[in-house]
Parts: C-alpha cells; sequence; structure tokens
C-alpha cells in the first residue's frame, strides 16, 4: 500500500476517532443527568417496595394480586433495552437472560418489549410481541411506566398471565451494570427469602397482626397494586437509561482508544513507506550518477 493510501486510511481512522469522541462526550453529559434523576427516584421506590412487603405481611388476604394462582399457565416476559445500538454487550445481555429464563419454563409466555433493540431482537426470532414501546430509553418519562405498568397489570387481572416478570440492567456505576429481573405480580407475601418468612412467622405468633385496614385489605390491594407495578417499571426504565448511556460512554471510549492506536500504527506505516520511497530515490540518483561515471 503506498504512503498516499496509508494517508487517506489514516484520515478515515481519524475522523472515526472524533465522532466517537463526540458520542462519548454526550453520553458522560446525559449519565450525569440520568444518575442525578436515578438518585432522586430511588429512596421513593425502596418505600413503595418496603411498604408492599408490610402490607403483605399484614393484609393475610387471598387476592391473586399477592398470592397468586395454584396454576401457572401462561407466563409474562417484559424486556427493558434501548432504542440504540453502540452500547457493546448492554443489550444483549438482558435478552440473553430473558432467554435463558424463558427456556426453564414449561409454561406459555406472554412478550413485552420496550426499546427498539429488543423489538428487533424478537421480530428476527419471529417472537409474537404482546405490546411494543419504543422512542423514550435515553429519558423515560412517567407516563410510559403507567402505560407499561397498566398492561402488565391488566394482562395478569384478565388471566392472560398467571406471573410477571420484568427483565432490565441495573445500573451499578458507570462501568457496570447488572442484568437482572424481578417478579412484579403475583406480589406474594412468601416472596421474600425463607428468612425473612421465618421473622414474619415469628412477628404473627407474638404480636398478631399489628395493621389496622381502612379501607379493607382487598380494596387497598387492588388500589396499590398497580401503583407499585407502575413505580417499579419507572425504575426500571431509568435504571435502564443510565445504564446505557453509561454502556455507551464506556463503548465509545473503547473504540476513540483502539481508532487512537490505530491511526499511531498507520502513522509508522505511512512514515516507514516515505522512508522507502526516500531511500529508493536515493538508490536510483546513485545508479544514474554511477551510469553517468561510466559513460564519461
Amino acid at each position: 500500500m503506498s504512503a498516499k493510501d496509508l494517508e487517506r486510511q489514516k484520515q478515515s481512522v481519524d475522523n472515526t476517532a472524533k465522532m466517537t469522541q463526540a458520542l462519548q462526550t454526550i453520553s458522560a453529559i446525559k449519565l450525569g443527568r440520568a444518575r442525578n434523576r436515578l438518585d432522586r427516584i430511588r429512596p421513593y421506590t425502596d418505600n413503595m417496595q418496603e411498604m408492599m412487603q408490610d402490607i403483605a405481611r399484614g393484609a393475610q388476604s387471598n387476592n391473586p394480586l399477592f398470592v397468586g394462582r395454584e396454576e401457572v399457565n401462561t407466563i409474562c416476559v417484559c424486556t427493558v433495552t434501548s432504542d440504540r445500538g453502540l452500547a457493546g454487550a448492554f443489550n444483549s445481555q438482558v435478552l440473553r437472560q430473558a432467554m435463558d429464563f424463558v427456556e426453564q419454563q414449561s409454561a406459555d409466555i406472554v412478550y413485552l418489549a420496550t426499546g427498539r433493540k429488543a423489538v428487533e431482537f424478537f421480530n428476527f426470532r419471529s417472537v409474537n410481541l404482546d405490546e411494543v414501546y419504543t422512542g423514550f430509553s435515553d429519558s423515560p418519562p412517567y407516563e410510559k411506566a403507567q402505560e407499561i405498568g397498566q398492561r402488565l397489570t391488566e394482562l395478569f387481572q384478565n388471566e392472560e398471565a398467571d406471573e410477571v416478570y420484568l427483565f432490565y440492567q441495573q445500573f451499578r456505576s458507570a462501568l457496570s451494570q447488572d442484568p437482572t429481573y424481578i417478579r412484579l405480580l403475583p406480589v406474594a407475601p412468601g416472596y421474600d427469602t425463607g428468612e425473612e418468612e421465618g421473622e414474619e412467622e415469628e412477628e404473627e405468633e407474638g404480636g398478631g397482626n399489628p395493621f389496622e385496614f381502612i379501607p379493607e385489605p382487598d380494596v387497598l390491594i387492588d388500589r396499590l397494586v398497580p401503583r407499585y407495578v407502575e413505580t417499579l417499571v419507572f425504575r426500571a426504565l431509568v435504571e435502564s437509561a443510565a445504564g446505557e448511556h453509561g454502556a455507551r460512554m464506556a463503548a465509545m471510549q473503547n473504540a476513540t482508544d483502539s481508532a487512537n492506536e490505530m491511526s499511531e500504527s498507520l502513522t509508522q506505516q505511512i512514515n516507514k513507506a516515505r522512508q522507502a520511497a526516500i531511500t529508493q530515490e536515493i538508490v536510483e540518483i546513485a545508479a544514474a550518477m554511477e551510469a553517468l561515471g561510466m559513460m564519461g
């Protein structure tokens, strides 16, 4: 390859490095906003989960939203991914975990997908999707969480699904996201660890039900559980948004570093090619001078 070809290739690599560096900067800015938003909603969602567990321990209700149904014939799987790529293995990890979970189930599966990457994944595999939600992964609004949560609750209440699971990337840090899933419905009192169940039994034996429910527990459950589902869906969307920006920032950093390394390598090749061309010219000049001397 000639020096000019190498120079054109180096220019292309340098342009790519500029683009990936710009995307890295944009992702870093978006990550900061998403983290601030996540820090604000985490205390609320944590309190909501604690409240639901307290109600679950004290309600002693037979409401299917809490205790579930005797048979699990259909499971709803909702995956949360991004609308855009260039984020490394961010989306594939969630989708792989969801499919591993599905393979272990004997029940029928109903799929919901948020994010274009999940839609593309399932469409490629000819999987029918009950609902699709796209176009907001960068900064998800609560209204979308309400829409998704209402549909998930509706599937359970209409007995179209006996269990509902949500798969998403849990944000740890800019460089770390953990693919995870939670069971949204039913919110069974016994869904905690065995140790907590034991503690619950001890509390009941010691002092009985410490709560007085106004209105009745079933009425309260019917009102609270949909809000609970919406809240956890919203948290998952915001966790995923922060994770997406962190994963893209890291991926673009790696791409920029690789492009810079390639540019340096091409610079060395260009210098060698130029040196080789200069050496060749000197050899040709020397040969020509020697030939002229012999002729003289």
